[in-house]
């Protein structure tokens, strides 16, 4: 089982979840049931990965055959860019809980800074697009944190949020931001942001701390053809002197960080293998090859925002 990090808040995170964004929806259900019995009690969504009802079905299947409790387990999701206006937000989480079948969730994020025109419904597909708002996102952090004034929310952050922004949101709030969840991984280990952070009591949670292998076109597109980093050979000669095996090695740079991440994965073994990153210790060597694999290439730009005018990642963190 995962250790856990405390939040600024004083609740606890487990430090090592289930990622679960490119699931197949048809084997959802069961592989959070079987990643509960292996000894994950993280679980992350979103609205925007309209698999919430899935992973509601299993966390309802376990609670009632008693594996867990509610209280067992710790589950994040996350504000659709549709849904940024103050009056929108409290009736987007409601629309995640009914779906999740839940009373609250443990950590609601605004999932990107890009506000999109509200559709008028809640959404069940991707890929409907709206027209492009200029949005005050003081006024959505107001109504976050109503969420958990309300009990719907026991904790609130941010996704994909640069410096300037998380400050701007840290101005005046009366609830600052636990977790900033970003792109991080050994090739983009993103210090200096996880530096600035820090300093305001927020923790970062990594997604593709692998390097997103399941995406393997925009590897393609965006690291000018080197190999995926589960076979790059800087990392599997790690792997063999540990003992372990690559994707291990790749959690183990970032959780010895005290960075949260999110991994995904159906198979049963490599499930119990990413939680067993707790009995091996990187030595200064290996953490001094690891820094000189950084080559500062964001995967997830995406480029086709790049002219929204709250776009993220016009500045280095």
């Amino acid at each position: 089982m995962a250790r856990e990090l405390s939040l600024n808040t004083g609740r606890k995170i487990p430090q090592i979840g289930l990622g679960t964004s490119r699931i197949p929806k048809d084997i959802l259900e069961d592989t959070v049931c079987l990643a509960i019995e292996k000894g994950y009690r993280h679980f992350d969504t979103a609205f925007a990965y309209y698999n919430e009802e899935e992973i509601g079905r299993a966390l309802k299947r376990t609670f009632e055959d008693g594996t867990v409790t509610r209280e067992d387990v710790f589950v994040t999701s996350k504000l659709a860019t549709y849904y940024h206006s103050e009056d929108d937000v409290y009736p987007a989480c409601a629309e995640s809980l009914r779906r999740l079948q839940l009373d609250y969730v443990d950590l609601f994020l605004i999932h990107s800074p890009l506000s999109l025109k509200n559709p008028g419904y809640f959404t069940t597909k991707s890929g409907i697009e709206t027209e492009y708002l200029e949005r005050d996102l003081k006024t959505t952090w107001r109504a976050m944190e109503e969420l958990v004034f309300s009990g719907k929310a026991r904790s609130i952050g941010l996704s994909n949020f640069n410096s300037q922004q998380i400050d701007y949101i840290c101005e005046g709030a009366r609830i600052k931001p636990v977790i900033n969840q970003v792109e991080v991984n050994v090739r983009f280990p993103q210090h200096q942001l996880q530096k600035f952070c820090e300093e305001r009591g927020i923790l970062l949670t990594a997604y593709a701390p692998m390097g997103s292998p399941g995406h393997p076109k925009l590897i393609q597109q965006n690291t000018d053809g080197k190999l995926p980093l589960l076979k790059d050979p800087a990392i599997t000669k790690l792997a063999e002197r540990h003992g372990k095996n690559p994707g291990q090695i790749l959690l183990k740079s970032l959780v010895d960080r005290n960075i949260v991440v999110i991994p995904m994965s159906t198979n049963p073994e490599r499930l119990v293998a990413n939680l067993q990153v707790y009995d091996f210790t990187l030595s200064d060597e290996d953490f001094k090859i690891i820094s000189g694999m950084e080559d500062g290439i964001r995967q997830f730009a995406r480029p086709a925002r790049e002219d929204h005018p709250d776009y993220p990642f016009r500045i280095p963190f």
